[in-house]
């Protein structure tokens, strides 16, 4: 039995369309601990419009030392995970406040990540925007650069609350802006590797508990901070950094 279903889906007018139902897609994460793919609902165009001005921006901004959970940051990471030992190399992009980021770059990360907001509010039954509440979780958007040459992150999981199913959206093109790497997860002892399911645009929406971890990127290639080349992704985060 395959763990991975995959279902066309579209944007239109700011909304993710779905072929499947919404219902459905949630009960198969949940219930069924499926990976649903919700094929081509970004076009190229948009991810890698997103996935460039997002670059930019970093080239733009000192890439942090520390984590800034109230502001907009990148951060170079090498590093292993303290409380569960996951070594990772990835460049993250993280952005907790959208109201103070330029006016252009704010226009291009709305237009892309309030679709997601929709969807995931309408999945969860919760209620998330992009804002920072005084106490409790918060959803902030978030992209994440495995680099040519070795980027990757070892197996690792979440508590499934309060998020419950996360979002993996592919922003890079395999033959164009990388060759190899993927997202493989544990599920019933089984594991089940998404790298020949998942294309550009694509959503893939998973239980958040899930074990998983990504494959490393093109080792054969020259590791270089500076360039984007490499897999990308975006993530939808929502937790409490103080929790």
């Amino acid at each position: 039995m395959s763990r991975v279903v995959e279902t066309p889906a579209a944007l239109r007018d700011g909304l993710i369309a779905t072929a499947m139902s919404r219902d459905e897609i949630a009960e198969r994460v949940m219930e069924r601990g499926e990976l649903v793919i919700l094929k081509q609902a970004f076009t190229d165009e948009t991810v890698t419009g997103v996935r460039t001005a997002v670059a930019d921006w970093g080239r733009q901004v000192a890439a942090a030392e520390l984590d800034d959970f109230t502001g907009n940051y990148h951060r170079r990471r090498v590093h292993v995970a303290r409380i569960q030992q996951a070594p990772h190399v990835f460049h993250d992009y993280n952005f907790n406040d959208l109201a103070a980021v330029p006016d252009e770059l704010q226009r291009t990360l709305r237009g892309f990540f309030e679709p997601l907001r929709e969807l995931y509010n309408a999945l969860t039954a919760n209620e998330v925007r992009f804002e920072i509440p005084a106490s409790g979780p918060y959803v902030h958007p978030q992209l994440i650069h495995y680099p040519s040459g070795g980027g990757f992150f070892a197996r690792h999981w979440h508590n499934l609350e309060p998020q419950k199913l996360g979002f993996i959206v592919s922003m890079a093109k395999r033959g164009r802006d990388f060759r190899n790497g993927g997202t493989c997860f544990e599920i019933d002892g089984d594991v089940v590797d998404t790298e020949a399911h998942q294309e550009i645009g694509d959503i893939l929406v998973w239980r958040y508990d899930h074990p998983h971890w990504v494959t490393q990127s093109d080792l054969k290639d020259k590791f270089d901070w500076t360039s984007d080349a490499g897999r990308w992704v975006a993530t939808f985060a929502y937790f409490d950094p103080k929790g």
